[in-house]
């Protein structure tokens, strides 16, 4: 349990929101390579699977509180 804690404490949703949009607009570049395409689609993918777990764990913990 500890370990979660410390793990939720260390992934920064707002953190990440920022580098999806970095990402997001680097794919949008015209001179882009197919390879760092790639690179940062799997990124972001990864980090969007991360907040999403996030949000739902906070939508947990918030139907908890208001039971």
């Amino acid at each position: 349990m500890a370990a979660k804690k410390q793990e939720e404490s260390v992934f920064n949703v707002d953190e990440a929101l920022d580098r999806l949009e970095e990402i997001n607009r680097k794919l949008e570049e015209k001179d882009i390579t197919l390879q760092d395409s790639l690179t940062l689609y799997k990124e972001g993918t990864e980090l969007a699977a991360k907040v999403k777990a996030r949000l739902v764990g906070v939508e947990k913990e918030l139907e908890i509180i208001n039971e």
